[in-house]
């Protein structure tokens, strides 16, 4: 099957995802941004992160992805939601619930942890497999370390390690801090110094067992997530502006995506974030540019999406089950699209991707439900309760 056809099937999915089952919001909704619709809008962006992985996979292994390169571009704009949601959701519950600090390890930090080291595991356990069978070279302290999660077996495991050094943040400055205002500026600084630190981090030389921060997706989205802080600081307020403004904002950040695309396409083909391996002169400064450009093209998409949420609500069984495992479809997507690559080789991108998808979907579900079993917690795939 040609990757044309396919990209317009992928496309049609993602529509049918987001479209199926949507209602008109009431017009004085101004809390409109909750954690249903954003567990919702989580599911389908899970698979499109999973269709942007599969399109880097094949790129790094110099295969032409023609129209399917679309995914290539857009995959920092998926993560940045999910950021954005986290710092949503762990400000507002904040501001909600004096006592919401109690019982944070459990509630939220173990909700990462447990799936990531399921996950890691796994990875672990295919790579020392792999080691054997190929005859690599694995040794017994890279192995201690990626057992504890130090180092990273399988670098696509990145966004949970991150998740959950901003919720260990967040737990810290709000167990000590009282004004939600002061909070978010010391935890925008935590921010920061994480930039900071995957700046100057560059590129690990290989796929496996990689230290932490290294790579520009390790920085290039976690801005999103004291800006989801803000926001929900602020709902209220942000609300009655989109409600007034709602025609304005829509067309204003249309427009400036599409501004704003253009500007990314030619920085991501010019290897903006890889500037140190051409003799680069200013190596710090290009990474720069190329986060500024891509910091100011994810506000504008979360302005676009959250001025859309603001009129319209999903509400379809599919997405909701989708958005429940949305964490561990991220976490597992790496191991189909490399160990079902063969369907590829004999069968075409067409077998290959829906292999992948269903794979990734089942596996997650598994490990979702493994992790509730951990974690003591009722909730089911299809019951459509969001924990």
């Amino acid at each position: 099957m040609e990757f044309t056809i396919v990209f317009y099937i992928c496309i049609a999915v993602l529509a049918a995802l987001l479209c199926a089952g949507v209602k008109k919001r009431p017009a004085d909704d101004l809390n409109f941004f909750d954690r249903v619709s954003c567990k919702e809008i989580q599911g389908a962006l899970a698979i499109f992160i999973l269709f942007h992985q599969t399109v880097v996979a094949l790129d790094a292994n110099r295969i032409n992805a023609k129209d399917m390169m679309f995914f290539y571009y857009y995959g920092i704009l998926a993560v940045a939601f999910f950021f954005f949601c986290s710092g949503f959701g762990l400000m507002k519950r904040r501001l909600t619930d004096d006592n919401y600090i109690k019982g944070f390890m459990r509630r939220r930090i173990f909700t990462v942890l447990v799936p990531f080291f399921i996950c890691n595991y796994i990875y672990l356990t295919d790579a020392l497999v792999n080691n054997i069978l190929f005859r690599k070279h694995f040794g017994f302290g890279e192995v201690i370390c990626s057992f504890f999660g130090i180092f990273l077996v399988n670098n696509e495991m990145w966004f949970a390690v991150e998740i959950m050094i901003l919720y260990v943040a967040f737990r810290l400055v709000f167990a000590k801090v009282r004004k939600p205002l002061t909070g978010i500026l010391i935890m925008t600084g935590v921010v920061l110094v994480m930039i900071t630190i995957g700046l100057f981090s560059g590129h690990a030389q290989t796929g496996v067992m990689s230290y932490w921060f290294k790579g520009e997706w390790w920085y290039n989205t976690i801005l999103m997530f004291p800006l989801g802080m803000l926001y929900a600081y602020k709902e209220d307020r942000i609300g009655k502006v989109i409600k007034k403004a709602f025609a304005s904002l829509l067309i204003a950040s249309s427009v400036l995506f599409v501004v704003m695309d253009y500007i990314h396409r030619n920085l991501i083909n010019d290897s903006i974030y890889w500037t140190e391996y051409f003799n680069s002169k200013h190596p710090i400064l290009d990474k720069l540019i190329g986060l500024g450009q891509e910091t100011l093209f994810e506000i504008i998409f979360l302005t676009f999406l959250v001025t859309l949420m603001s009129r319209i609500r999903i509400n379809n069984p599919v997405i909701k089950f989708l958005g429940k495992i949305s964490l561990e479809v991220i976490m597992l997507n790496y191991l189909m699209i490399d160990k079902l690559y063969f369907l590829y080789e004999n069968y075409g991108i067409g077998v290959y991707l829906a292999a992948v998808a269903a794979a990734t979907i089942v596996s997650a579900s598994v490990v979702y439900k493994i992790k509730n079993i951990v974690l003591e917690r009722k909730a089911g795939l299809f019951d459509g309760k969001v924990t």
